[in-house]
């Protein structure tokens, strides 16, 4: 029986195709950054540069606002990532 071949991407391959993009990241303890991904190892350890963690907060008015606090260059462990928000192809 013949195998067939898919072109499925991989993970990996989603990554790889966000290098140097924008990407936003949400880890454990329901922290949230974004920043250019400049480089990742085989553990998804990232490593950001331009980056910011954004607190979101609702106001008296119910509103949901949303403040940055610049952090610069920062590396992200692996296994602390609940998601990524990769950038589009």
């Amino acid at each position: 029986m013949e195998r067939k071949r898919y072109n499925a991407k991989r993970p990996i391959d989603y990554l790889k195709d966000s290098l140097n993009q924008i990407i936003l990241i949400k880890v454990k303890r329901n922290r949230l950054f974004r920043g250019r991904l400049e480089g990742f190892d085989e553990h998804l350890n990232l490593y950001l540069e331009e980056t910011s963690q954004i607190f979101e907060f609702q106001d008296e008015s119910g509103n949901i606002n949303e403040e940055n606090e610049d952090l610069g260059s920062i590396v992200v462990r692996g296994d602390n990532v609940i998601f990524v928000n990769l950038a589009s192809d």
